[in-house]
């Protein structure tokens, strides 16, 4: 053990390690893709933000499209905890109702997602390879949202107009399209006017009695 007591630093196993060089990737890419976009940033750049070589960033993905769309993953795994989180921490389905009508018009208008999200879109337009990524990504939504609403609708106070899937598809490209022309028209079209849209139309698609 050194003088001053410290216990060493575990030393990590070859998986710990690549699974924090990933992460850090990930993080700063998340970050460049922000700011630059998805066209304008640059994979060794990023890399050598994250403290990597070039060799590292390509030993962990393809390039800069595939650690663009596992910030994508990255950040659909945080909401879909986010929303279980909600769901398994209060039993009232009036209220779990409430939560997640609130946390979806949160992260709707949330910019940073906004303009991830549009990226998305965009390269899915352009690139054939983020085009499938981007229709798998779908599929997953599609799948996950459903369990959650399926999940708020085992309360008998709580009803839908819409089957779950379909509820996930109206809300989140309804929702997202109506959060992308808020960025773009800026004042004309306030952050809080778009979320009390975003929670109407919530409210018009399914509620509790």
């Amino acid at each position: 053990m050194p003088e001053n007591g410290t216990k060493p630093r575990k030393r990590l196993t070859r998986e710990e390690s690549r699974a924090q060089t990933r992460a850090t990737l990930i993080a700063v890419g998340r970050s460049h893709f922000l700011r630059y976009g998805l066209g304008g940033a640059v994979a060794e750049k990023i890399a050598e933000d994250a403290g990597y070589s070039r060799g590292a960033l390509y030993s962990n993905f393809d390039g800069k499209e595939e650690l663009f769309v596992a910030v994508i993953h990255a950040e659909q795994a945080h909401h879909l905890n986010v929303f279980r989180a909600l769901l398994k921490e209060e039993p009232s389905g009036k209220k779990r109702l409430k939560k997640m009508r609130d946390a979806i018009a949160d992260l709707m208008t949330d910019h940073d997602w906004i303009v991830l999200r549009a990226e998305f879109e965009v390269g899915a337009l352009r690139s054939e390879h983020i085009r499938k990524s981007f229709v798998e990504v779908h599929r997953q939504q599609l799948r996950d949202g459903s369990e959650l609403v399926k999940d708020l609708l085992r309360s008998p106070e709580v009803t839908s107009r819409l089957k779950p899937e379909d509820f996930i598809t109206v809300i989140i490209h309804l929702a997202h399209g109506l959060a992308v022309t808020q960025r773009i028209l800026g004042p004309e079209l306030s952050q809080k006017s778009t979320r009390t849209l975003v929670q109407s139309l919530f409210d018009h698609l399914i509620s509790s009695a």
